[in-house]
């Protein structure tokens, strides 16, 4: 049993870490959000003092305010996916920290187990609409080799397959706890 809890321990732990990294990336895209945003808008409403300050207004043919959108899309998919990761590395912190205290088989756990197979869904959908406004935006950039916008992902097979199984996982989870609870009610 020593061995196991060694394990949760480590696994808290490296749960802390990236709760600490994803606020961190989060912080970093939300920088670039307000630069992309500030950009777009020098752009639209002052394209003549952008021109004299030397920026050019396209580069490899691609309109800099098309490009600058797309940029601006993409880090705000990645900025709501980040979000979205943190809280399932929240979630799943909840379920570490009742295996710790000796008792995974609570109604609590298959409620976090569904919110992580929702917000990942939310996630396989966040990177799909990202993929389609990038790409729609500023369809040059996405085979130009010199200017490249990349955002999102389509769905992965084996990511559904995963978040089904999470969601499996739940029902198993809250069956248990509610058998577990019968049990203890007649004794």
């Amino acid at each position: 049993m020593a061995d196991k809890q060694h394990l949760f321990a480590i696994t808290s732990w490296l749960l802390k870490a990236a709760t600490w990294f994803t606020v961190l990336i989060t912080a970093v895209l939300a920088l670039a959000f307000v630069a992309c945003t500030l950009g777009v808008g020098g752009l639209l409403f002052t394209p003549a003092i952008i021109q004299n300050m030397g920026i050019p207004l396209e580069a490899d043919g691609v309109p800099m305010v098309r490009a600058l959108t797309a940029a601006l899309f993409a880090v705000g998919g990645g900025l709501i996916s980040v979000i979205l990761i943190l809280f399932v590395i929240r979630a799943t912190s909840g379920i570490v920290d009742t295996a710790i205290a000796g008792d995974p088989f609570v109604g609590g756990n298959a409620d976090r187990l569904n919110r992580i197979g929702f917000l990942l869904l939310g996630l396989m959908a966040v990177q799909l609409l990202t993929l389609i406004f990038v790409t729609g935006i500023a369809p040059e950039s996405v085979d130009n080799p010199h200017f490249h916008i990349s955002g999102g992902s389509e769905p992965d097979p084996v990511g559904m397959l995963a978040i089904l199984l999470i969601f499996v996982l739940a029902r198993i989870f809250k069956h248990g706890a509610k058998m577990r609870d019968e049990l203890e009610g007649m004794v």
